[in-house]
This record gives structure tokens, sequence and C-alpha cells, in this order.
């Protein structure tokens, strides 16, 4: 084992991986054959040439592709993304000797950097468990969406497949939501945000049109006052649902208003980010994350915590 280790964080967040019909189809909609769809998905983008594989995002003058996937079935995937920003040549000099290196970029070259993503899937669920290394160099898990949902797009529509496919984040909330709550002396206000489909059959017509947002926003509201409270279980029964991976209730954030001792307190579970971190080993000489001992230490951290 090398002796060059550093500390990574991971963030957690819920994928799911939703699927449209092209035509009119009864097929409901099975985990198992999501599995099999991303994989393909997956091993179609990795085999594009550089060229056809990168993005471009612009407004951050850097350019991101996946560069490996690890197929390890039922739907666990190791995902390792690359990225180079450019537009920052600059002089260099060797700090030791303090000499004069000169400028070795030019302006659209880039540096490049990894970024680890740690896709999990446990039997029984239909969401799966996304773990991502924090890189402020790397990507973000918004610029993955972005690029797998454009890649998805380009291979399914040359393949005219029957279905297509897009992926989404969510992240999962960490304990301290309920640690929060439970300093919490007055509660007046919940407000839970929850997947329109979630909502019962009256509302699927909504859900299944394009130009109507596919959530809604639900209130309970107490007026202020002795003994107006909101009870603190009935929030925690909520959070359990939101951030519970065996469920497959949408329900995508809630808040909540109050007051503790110092005053009025509103907190949600979108500030309060399920992370952790790790030791891992390092590749010489750039001292980024080694990629194996990366994903065999988060397998079996997420093993270990069930999330």
């Amino acid at each position: 084992m090398s002796d060059n280790k550093k500390t990574a964080t991971i963030y957690f967040h819920h994928m799911d991986i939703a699927r449209s019909k092209k035509n009119a189809d009864n097929t409901p909609y099975n985990i198992g054959d999501i599995c099999d769809a991303i994989s393909s998905l997956f091993n179609a983008v990795v085999g594009k040439d550089l060229q056809a594989k990168k993005h471009d995002i612009k407004k951050s003058k850097k350019v991101i592709w996946l560069e490996d996937v690890q197929d390890l079935k039922s739907g666990n995937f190791n995902l390792v993304f690359k990225s180079a920003r450019y537009d920052q040549s600059r002089d260099v000099i060797k700090t030791t000797t303090m000499e004069d290196l000169g400028r070795p970029k030019a302006p659209e070259d880039g540096d490049v950097e990894k970024t680890h993503l740690c896709i999990r899937l446990y039997k029984g669920r239909e969401r799966f468990t996304a773990v991502l290394e924090s890189n402020s160099d790397g990507v973000s898990i918004t610029n993955i969406r972005d690029y797998l949902n454009g890649q998805f797009n380009s291979v399914q529509e040359n393949l005219d497949e029957q279905y297509s496919h897009t992926v989404s984040f969510e992240m999962m909330p960490g304990k301290e939501f309920l640690e929060e709550l439970e300093n919490m002396k007055k509660v007046n206000l919940l407000r839970v945000t929850v997947d329109i489909a979630d909502l019962g059959r009256d509302f699927q017509s909504f859900a299944e049109r394009d130009e109507v947002r596919s959530t809604v926003e639900i209130y309970l509201r107490k007026k202020k006052g002795k003994g107006k409270n909101i009870p603190k279980d009935l929030i925690g029964n909520y959070y359990q649902q939101h951030a519970d991976t065996t469920s497959n209730k949408r329900i995508k954030k809630i808040a909540v208003e109050g007051a503790n001792n110092s005053g009025s307190l509103k907190i949600d579970t979108d500030s309060i980010h399920m992370k952790h971190s790790i030791e891992v080993e390092t590749s010489q000489p750039t001292n980024e994350v080694n990629t194996t001992d990366f994903f065999d230490k988060v397998s079996a951290f997420v093993k270990e915590m069930g999330v």
C-alpha cells in the first residue's frame, strides 16, 4: 500500500431513471430493464471517440467527458469522468528555486482532472444511490446530469430505440436535519415538495403534461400561539420517507419554519446534504485520488451504511 494518502469528501444523492415511451405501450416500468438500458447507454457513451463524447461547458470554460465505466451488474456502476478547464494560461514558477519556467500552456490547453461517481442499487429498490467525489476542479452532479442526458439522447436518437431514458439526481439529506429539528422549540410551518405523480390518480393527467411542473408543494401551517405547534414526530416521519432509499415515493424536499432559543429559524433538507470523509490512496506524481482504492472504500462504506 502506498504511503501517499489524502482525505476525500463524498456526497450522497438519490438517482432516478425516467423512461419515456415513444409509441403506445403498456409495458410496466421494470428496474431490471432500466439497469440493462443504462448499462448499454453508459457503454455506448464511453465507446465514442473523445471528440464525440466531450461536452464543452462554455460558461465554466471547461470540457468534460465520460472516461471509463465499470459495470458491476444489477444496477451497480463505477464511473470515471474527466474534465479540463481552459483559458487559464499563466506564467509558471518553480517554487523551490523560484526559477521562471515561462508560460507552458496555450489558452486552449487545460489540466485534466478526474472525478469519480459510484452508483449502487439495492435489491427491491427502484432508486439508485449515487456517491460523488467532491472535486472543485472537476465535475459537479449538475454537470454529470446534463452531460449524461445529452449523450443518452444522442445515442437513443441514433439507434431509434423504443424508449428514451433520462437521469436525475436529488441530494440525500444528512442526519443534521433531525438534530436541528430537535433543537426547535416551536414549529409553525411544514412545507413538503413531492412528485405530482405520487399524489394519486386524480393528478396523473397533470404529471403526464410536459408544460406542467412535475412537483407540488404541500403546506401545513399552524397559527402562532401557545400550544400551536406541528408535531416533530410528524415531520420526522416525512423526513424518513425523504431519506429512505427503500421508498419509491418522490419526496423532493422538506422545509420547516419555527423558532429555537435564539429566535426564528428556517431549516430544510436541501441545505443539509449527507456527506462523509474517507482516507484514500493517491496516484503519483499527480496526487489525484487512486481510482481503485476510491471505489473500494466508497463501496464498503455504502454497504455498511445501507444507504
